[in-house]
């Protein structure tokens, strides 16, 4: 599980959230973006991690497209 794409979004990149998050992203759902503030936003199916890699629990956040393109994910 450690080769999956580890994001740290800042808390202008996801919804409903205060504060950085540092989520290990297991799906993105490609097939159902949320239009909000002009520009598409996506569940984002996780693990929260926290100080040094901790797991924290399971976590979907609703994520900027932008911020999922700039990391490298094919939306």
């Amino acid at each position: 599980m450690s080769d999956r794409l580890i994001l740290v979004l800042a808390e202008r990149d996801y919804l409903y959230g205060t504060g950085a998050l540092t989520l290990r992203v297991q799906h993105v759902n490609r097939e159902d973006p949320i239009p909000y503030d002009d520009e598409p936003w996506y569940f984002v199916h996780g693990t929260q991690l926290g100080r040094e890699g901790r797991e924290l629990g399971a976590l979907v956040v609703v994520v900027r497209g932008k911020r999922l393109a700039s990391a490298g994910l094919q939306l």
